[in-house]
């Protein structure tokens, strides 16, 4: 069964490199550039995992408030408190990111994500973050 991986960044050159080793190991990636289309793909498609960037355009759907800087925070606190429709609270998440804010992370970690890397990193240590992270769904299914 596919690992559904959700990939929200921006600059999508800092995370297409990991999508086809992913792929050979049964993740099946896709990516959002935004706040509004990380939303709108988690409300309308089932994803296992998501990975997201600390600083994104927040897009409309987020808040009018929401800076770039602090997007993928604001976004994990609608996860985690159940505000996007048809995405499980307790989602898998991933951050991957070259943000130095240590009130932010502090505040994600918080929150509760599985990993929380930091650019630069070792490509391969980012596939292996990834492969040990397997959601509980397909655990439940093997």
């Amino acid at each position: 069964m596919k690992i559904r991986t959700l990939f929200v960044e921006d600059e999508h050159w800092g995370v297409t490199p990991y999508f086809k080793e992913l792929e050979r190991n049964d993740f099946q990636c896709e990516l959002a550039r935004d706040g509004d289309e990380a939303i709108k793909k988690l409300e309308s498609e089932d994803f296992d995992l998501v990975s997201m960037d600390v600083m994104f355009p927040p897009g409309k759907l987020l808040d009018a408030e929401t800076m770039p800087v602090s997007a993928g925070l604001r976004l994990l606190q609608q996860i985690r408190l159940g505000k996007i429709n048809n995405c499980d609270p307790n989602i898998n998440v991933i951050i991957l990111t070259a943000v130095i804010n240590r009130e932010i992370e502090t505040e994600i970690i918080k929150l509760g994500v599985d990993a929380y890397l930091k650019k630069p990193i070792d490509f391969n240590e980012v596939i292996e973050t990834f492969c040990r992270i397997k959601p509980q769904k397909i655990k439940e299914q093997e």
